[in-house]
C-alpha cells in the first residue's frame, strides 16, 4: 500500500485583507504594511532577464482562517454496474449501466466538513465530492433505474478501496503549511492523477491549483502486470502451462506419499 501525501505551502509575498460580502473587495495597504518596491523597466535593449519580466503580486490566507479542500482524482475508465435478477431459478445479470467516466480513484480531504465549507451549489459546481461528479453513464432503455445504478457504483468502488466516502482531514503543519494524506490500495490504477486544491473562506471560493501526480507500479507485480498488458495471449498460455505443471507435481508428491 503506498501513500500519497500532499503538502500545501504558502511563500508571503504581500499582506492583504479580504472583505468578503456580496463580492470579494481588495484594501490596499501597501503603504500601510511598509512595502516599497517599485518595478522599473531599463528598456537597455540588451534583454536582460529583470527587463523581460513584469512585476506582479501574491494573494494567500496569510491570517490562516480560509478553508483547504483537496480532491485527489484518478485517470478516468469505463465501470459497468449490473444489477441481477431471478431467472429459472438462477441468478443472471439481466440489467447494466456502463459509466464512461468514472474516476479510477477519488478521495476529498478538507480541512472541515464539506458542510461548514460552502454550499451544496458551490461544492456541485466544481465537482466536489463523488455525488458531484460527472459520470457520463449510457443504458438501454427509459433509465428510470438509473439512480440506483449510479448510487451503487461508489458501494463498488469503496469496496475496492478506490473511493474513500468520507473526508479525510488536512492538518496544519506550522503557520503557513497543510498536509494530508491518502491511502492507495494494490489495485489502484496507475497513470496521471490530478490534485485539485480549493481555498475557501466564509463560503466563497479564492482561489483553485490543479497539481499533476504520476502513479506507478515497481517490483516484480509491476513486470507481470505490464507483460500481461503487452502480451496477453502469451500471458495466458504461460499461466495455463504453470497450472499443469503445478497440478502435474501436486500429483506426482501425493502419489508417492
Amino acid at each position: 500500500m503506498r501513500i500519497a501525501a500532499l503538502a500545501l505551502a504558502c511563500l508571503v509575498v504581500g499582506v492583504t485583507r479580504l472583505t468578503v460580502s456580496a463580492q470579494v473587495t481588495y484594501v490596499d495597504i501597501t503603504d500601510e504594511a511598509g512595502i516599497r518596491f517599485r518595478h522599473v523597466d531599463g528598456r537597455s535593449g540588451r534583454k536582460y532577464l529583470p527587463e523581460t519580466l513584469g512585476s506582479g503580486a501574491a494573494f494567500l490566507d496569510y491570517d490562516g482562517d480560509g478553508d483547504v479542500v483537496v480532491v485527489l482524482r484518478g485517470p478516468e475508465e469505463a465501470v459497468v454496474v449490473r444489477r441481477k435478477a431471478r431467472t429459472a431459478g438462477m441468478w443472471l445479470n439481466r440489467e447494466e449501466v456502463t459509466f464512461a467516466a468514472a474516476p479510477g480513484y477519488y478521495a476529498v480531504a478538507a480541512s472541515r466538513p464539506l458542510a461548514e465549507v460552502a454550499s451544496a451549489e458551490l461544492l456541485a459546481e466544481h465537482r466536489i465530492g463523488f455525488e458531484n461528479v460527472h459520470l457520463a453513464p449510457s443504458f438501454e432503455g427509459d433509465g428510470s433505474d438509473l439512480d440506483e445504478f449510479r448510487a451503487a457504483l461508489p458501494r463498488i468502488l469503496e469496496r475496492q478501496g478506490l473511493v474513500r466516502s468520507g473526508v479525510a482531514q488536512i492538518g496544519r503543519v506550522g503557520k503557513r503549511l497543510f498536509r494530508t494524506t491518502f491511502s492507495f490500495p494494490a489495485s489502484v490504477p496507475t497513470g496521471l492523477f490530478h490534485a485539485d486544491i480549493y481555498l475557501f473562506e466564509d463560503g466563497v471560493l479564492l482561489s483553485k491549483r490543479t497539481r499533476a501526480l504520476q502513479v506507478s507500479k515497481s517490483g516484480f507485480g509491476a513486470t507481470m502486470f505490464g507483460f500481461s498488458r503487452q502480451q496477453p495471449v502469451l500471458y495466458g498460455l504461460l499461466a495455463v502451462a504453470v497450472a499443469l505443471m503445478a497440478g502435474w507435481l501436486a500429483g506426482v508428491v501425493f502419489r508417492k506419499s
